[in-house]
């Protein structure tokens, strides 16, 4: 009888399949943040058997994927399409890593540069920290026009904030008519620090800067005080309009939440943070930032006061420049982020041969070089380590190769172990398992079966068969048995939902022998 070790050897040669790629590296060069651009890898099957796609990892978000087609047939090409759409005006550098069905993993580097519409942020390009800080500062002051407190109310009350001849009160949403100073006296009026004027001695230009300035109703404005912003809890000593004061807690309604919030931080950016003010708060500053979003009334604002004052609030313009910020208050220190990432936490080769290599990632997503990383090792001594890489810089992939030199054939466990000297504060173990093969497929007489795969049914067909035979195995392409069928000499068609698209292996077996068939579910 012939051994069904045949399927295993049958599968060992075509588990070699491997691809090639049309580029290594995706340069996306300059692309601004308001669009988008795509590039392709052009992927061919070199081998003679089809290759599924079956893991693809991208280690930024601001960089999508397509895969038109995951299944490459023999001799083949497909494309890996990558879309780079950038959120900050900084140098990316990622990795895509794809893995094939047998294991195999492929790297594509992701470099571009997201830059930002106009020339006013240029030169924030790739800061960050207390680096951006210092140059938002710099902008914010350039070119400054102050108005004078009676000049930012004039202009505040008579156009910025008056819509048809009303002014809203930003805490408690009540309107009223006018269009001056005086206006706004005669109806309970007045002008909002959103961060007190008692704290930084009614000094000016703080004391003028509109983008900290809004129309409040004369009680709303009382209630707030200099108390800090946070939410309340419990039940309110007063609220109105939404807005609420809460022992030494203010809470502004939701609709003014977000402008709230970057008004502070434009001030703690602008000026500096007196008192300390902003250090209990930022916190939920930030939290009321990003949960709300910049409208369009924030927006028009932000222009009209840029066309009096000559400059803007950043965090109006491009909300995410607070995920660039740790600190707003205090000195904000670049931190050292240390993070490595695998495209697979544990690896099935399925059937391998002797000689054959593999090629393993491990992708530096932190934010500092990694120099000094250890050889790999192994715990288990199966498989052998051809190299790897002492060391990846920030968005770089470490490699090590791998190969199955001089192992009998059997089934094999190991687990390959790179210690990265606290680069990420960790050793990196991933276990791996695989079958070594090495036969050929001269015994194998394929004229012996003929099935076929419908891909609108989802069946598996034969149309020729052994008359004696008496069992259907079907094997994935990792070497895995996946159904079993016992039938009699006539065999109808198989139901096959469910599995995904590859190469699958039929065995057909008759009391004396087992023949193998191919099939490409797709």
């Amino acid at each position: 009888m012939r051994n069904i070790g045949l399927l295993f050897i049958f599968l060992a040669a075509l588990a070699q399949a491997q691809v090639t790629l049309s580029l290594d590296q995706l340069d996306f060069g300059d692309v601004l943040t308001t669009t988008d651009k795509e590039l392709a890898v052009n992927v061919t099957n070199t081998s003679s058997a089809a290759v599924v796609i079956d893991e693809v990892t991208v280690y930024n978000t601001d960089f999508t994927y397509a895969v038109p087609n995951a299944t490459i047939a023999a001799g083949g090409t497909e494309k890996v399409r990558v879309t780079f759409k950038p959120r900050h005006n900084v140098a990316y550098n990622s990795e895509l890593i794809f893995v094939l069905n047998n294991g195999s993993q492929f790297r594509i580097d992701l470099i571009g540069n997201g830059k930002y519409e106009g020339t006013y942020y240029s030169s924030t390009f790739n800061k960050s920290y207390q680096d951006l800080k210092d140059e938002l500062k710099t902008i914010l002051a350039d070119g400054y026009t102050n108005l004078g407190y009676s000049g930012a109310r004039d202009k505040m009350y008579g156009d910025i904030d008056n819509v048809a001849g009303k002014v809203t009160c930003v805490y408690t949403g009540r309107e009223a008519t006018f269009n001056t100073r005086s206006g706004a006296n005669s109806v309970s009026f007045n002008c909002e620090h959103t961060w007190p004027q008692s704290l930084f001695n009614q000094n000016e230009p703080e004391r003028a800067d509109i983008h900290h300035l809004f129309p409040t109703d004369n009680n709303a404005n009382s209630r707030r005080g200099s108390y800090p912003f946070g939410e309340v809890t419990g039940t309110p000593s007063w609220t109105e309009g939404g807005s609420k004061l809460g022992g030494s807690t203010f809470e502004p309604r939701d609709q003014q939440k977000g402008a709230t919030a970057r008004a502070m931080l434009y001030f703690a950016i602008r000026y500096q943070d007196y008192s300390n003010f902003i250090d209990g708060q930022e916190a939920i500053l930030k939290q009321w930032h990003m949960d709300n979003q910049p409208s369009a009334w924030d927006v028009q604002r932000n222009e009209k006061i840029f066309g009096y004052q000559k400059n803007r609030n950043p965090f109006v313009d491009h909300p995410e420049f607070i995920e660039r910020i740790n600190k707003i208050g205090a000195t904000d220190t670049k931190p050292l982020i240390k993070e490595a990432n695998t495209a697979q936490t544990a690896i099935d080769y399925g059937v391998v041969r002797n000689n054959e290599r593999k090629n393993i990632y491990i992708v530096n997503t932190g934010n500092t070089d990694w120099s000094g990383v250890s050889a790999a090792t192994t715990s288990a001594a199966k498989l052998k380590i051809v190299s790897s890489s002492s060391s990846a810089a920030a968005g770089e992939a470490l490699l090590v190769v791998v190969d199955f030199l001089g192992l009998p054939n059997g089934d094999y466990t190991d687990n390959l172990i790179v210690n990265l000297n606290d680069e990420a504060g960790k050793i990196i173990t991933i276990p791996l398992a695989f079958s070594v093969g090495t036969a050929g497929l001269e015994d194998i007489d394929k004229n012996k079966v003929h099935v076929a795969y419908n891909a609108i049914s989802q069946k598996i067909l034969f149309t020729k068969l052994p008359e004696d035979a008496v069992q259907v195995e079907v094997w994935n392409s990792s070497g895995q048995q996946i159904l079993l069928n016992d039938i009699s000499s006539v065999l109808t068609d198989i139901p096959f939902h469910g599995h995904r698209q590859g190469l699958y292996f039929v065995v057909v077996k008759t009391k004396s022998e087992a023949y193998t068939a191919k099939i490409l579910v797709y």
